[in-house]
C-alpha cells in the first residue's frame, strides 16, 4: 500500500530503490500503473514477490522505459519471471542480477531475448551458468560493461564470443573463473576500449597471456588491471606492464606467488599511482628498488618480511602519498611511523592493523606530522593505551573513522570518551585472534621464516613455461 500510494502521488518518478523490503506482487502491480516515467528500479534482495507480479509489467503501462533493473538475490524466480521482464522492458539498458546460485542458461537467455538495448550486465555470483547463457548475451548484446565471478563452467569460447560481439566493451570484470586461460587475454586484447580489468583468481593466466594483453590494442587505453592470486605471473609479466600499459592508474599483484623483489624494480618509472601488493614475498630490497613512481595509494598488508628500514627508503621517494595499508607487517615498529609522519603528510588513509611492535610513540609521531588523517585502523596493535586516545582527541576532526578492534591495553572508558567525537568507531579490548600470530602481549606464536630462494623465484614441482634471454629481455 506504501509503494502504491507513491507511485500514485509521484508519477513522474524516475528513481525507487525497494531493495530488502517485503514487497508483493501487489506493489508490482501499482507500478505497471502508474509508473510511466520510471527509469531506476531496485529489487534486490526482495523475496514475495513472483513471477505473477512481474506478468502485470508486460499488461500495464508504467515500467516500460526502465533503464536500469537489479534482481539481485531474488531467487525465487523462474524461466517465466524473466520472460516477462524481457516483454515488459524491451529498454533495458543494465541489469544487476548477482547473488543468483538459482540463476539458470534458460533464465539468462529468456532475459535477453528483446532487450536489445542491453550494454551493462552483472552476473557475480552465478555459479551455474555455461557457454550457453553467454553465448546468447554475445548474440543479442553489445556490451560495454560485463562482470561475472566465481563460474566455473564458462570458457574461452565464450569471452571469445563476448569479446567480438562487444568490441566497444570497456569493463570487464571475471573474477575467479578457473578455466579462462591465456587465449581469452588474446581474445580480450582486442577491444580498443577497454579502461578496468579484473582476472583475479584465474590461476591458468601466465605470463604469455599478459603479453598478449600489453601487445594488443587494449594497452592503449587500460587504466586499471587486477591479478590478484594469479600464481603464474612473473617479473617479466610485471615489466612489460609498466612499460606497455601507459594509462595504467591502478594495479593490483596481490598474493602473486611468484613474483620477486625485482618486480618492483621493473615498476620504475612507471605511472601507476596506486599499487597493491598484499601477501607477496618483497623485502626491503625491493622497496629500495622502487623509484620514479608518483604513488597516491600503497597496500603492502602481510608482507611480513619488510622492515622499517625498508619501508623509510620507500617513503623517501612518496612524498604525495594519500593511502597507506600495512596491516599484518610484524617487523614493523614505530620507526615506520616517524618516517610516515615527515616524510609523508598528506596521507589521508593509515592501516596499520596487526601490528604488535606500534606503541604510543607511533601515533604520537602519527598525530605530530599527519593534519590531514581522516582514516585510522590501528586494530590488534596490542600496546596502545589511553595515552594514544588523548593524542587522537586533538586531531578529530578531521580524523572522521578509527578503528580500534583487539586493543587490549585501552580502557573502556577512554573510548567512549573519543567515540562521540569521530563518525565511525569500532574498538574492542579483546585479545586478538590466533590468527593475527602474536598474544595480547604482542609476542609471536611462531616465528617468522624469511623466503628462501625457491620460494621466490619459482614454484616447486612445476616445470616453467618460457625462459627470459637476459640480454634482450624477450622470452623464448
Amino acid at each position: 500500500m506504501m509503494v502504491q500510494s507513491i507511485v500514485e502521488a509521484c508519477p513522474n518518478l524516475l528513481y525507487l530503490n525497494l531493495s530488502c523490503t517485503p514487497v508483493t506482487n501487489e506493489a508490482m502491480r501499482a507500478l505497471s500503473r502508474s509508473s510511466l516515467s520510471l527509469q531506476y528500479l531496485s529489487l534486490a534482495y526482495c523475496h514475495r514477490f513472483t513471477d505473477k507480479g512481474l506478468k502485470y509489467l508486460t499488461t500495464g503501462k508504467g515500467c516500460h522505459d526502465l533503464v536500469h533493473l537489479n534482481l539481485s538475490g531474488c531467487t525465487q524466480m523462474t524461466v517465466d519471471g524473466f520472460i516477462y521482464i524481457s516483454t515488459g522492458c524491451p529498454s533495458l539498458k543494465e541489469i544487476v542480477i548477482n547473488d543468483m546460485a538459482t540463476l539458470s542458461d534458460g533464465c539468462v537467455v529468456g532475459l535477453i531475448t528483446r532487450c536489445s538495448s542491453l550494454c551493462s550486465l552483472s552476473l557475480l555470483d552465478t555459479p551455474h551458468l555455461s557457454d550457453t547463457a553467454f553465448k546468447a548475451i554475445a548474440e543479442v548484446s553489445k556490451l560495454k560493461a560485463f562482470s561475472t565471478e566465481g563460474n566455473g563452467r564458462i570458457t574461452d569460447t565464450s569471452w571469445k564470443a563476448l569479446c567480438r560481439s562487444s568490441p566497444g566493451l570497456r569493463k570487464l570484470h571475471a573474477a575467479e573463473c578457473p578455466r579462462m586461460t591465456d587465449a581469452c587475454l588474446k581474445s580480450v586484447a582486442t577491444l580498443k576500449n577497454l579502461h578496468y580489468l579484473d582476472i583475479s583468481r584465474c590461476n591458468k593466466v601466465s605470463d604469455v597471456g599478459v603479453r598478449f594483453l600489453t601487445e594488443g590494442f587494449s594497452a592503449a587505453k587500460l587504466r586499471e588491471l587486477n591479478l590478484s592470486h594469479c600464481s603464474r605471473i612473473c617479473d617479466m609479466s610485471v615489466m612489460r606492464i609498466a612499460q606497455r600499459l601507459l594509462k595504467l592508474y591502478h594495479l593490483n599483484l596481490s598474493h602473486c606467488s611468484s613474483l620477486t623483489n625485482s618486480s618492483l624494480e621493473c615498476l620504475s618509472g612507471s605511472r601507476v599511482c596506486s599499487l597493491d601488493l598484499s601477501g607477496c614475498s618483497i623485502q626491503d630490497q625491493g622497496l629500495g628498488a622502487l623509484e620514479g613512481v608518483c604513488l597516491k595509494k600503497l597496500v603492502l598488508s602481510e608482507c611480513v618480511h619488510i622492515t622499517d628500514v625498508g619501508v623509510e627508503k620507500l617513503l623517501k621517494r612518496l612524498r604525495e602519498l594519500e593511502h597507506l595499508d600495512v596491516s599484518h607487517c610484524v617487523s614493523l615498529s614505530d620507526q615506520t611511523i616517524k618516517a610516515l609522519s615527515f616524510y609523508s603528510r598528506a596521507l589521508v588513509s593509515l592501516r596499520m592493523a596487526g601490528c604488535p611492535k606500534m606503541t604510543d610513540m607511533a601515533v604520537q609521531y602519527l598525530t605530530a606530522g599527519v593534519r590531514y588523517l581522516r582514516e585510522l585502523d590501528a586494530s590488534g596493535c596490542v600496546l596502545l593505551s589511553d595515552r594514544s586516545l588523548r593524542l587522537l582527541e586533538r586531531c578529530c576532526p578531521p580524523l572522521a573513522s578509527i578503528t580500534l578492534a583487539y586493543c587490549c591495553g585501552i580502557s573502556r572508558l577512554a573510548a567512549l570518551r573519543l567515540q562521540p567525537r569521530v563518525q565511525h568507531w569500532k574498538n574492542s579490548a579483546d585479545d586478538p585472534p590466533l590468527w593475527f600470530g602474536y598474544n595480547n602481549m604482542g609476542q609471536m606464536l611462531e616465528p617468522i621464516r624469511s623466503p628462501s630462494k625457491s620460494d621466490v623465484t619459482s614454484r616447486e614441482g612445476e616445470p616453467t613455461e618460457q625462459t627470459v634471454d637476459e640480454e634482450n629481455g624477450k622470452l623464448t
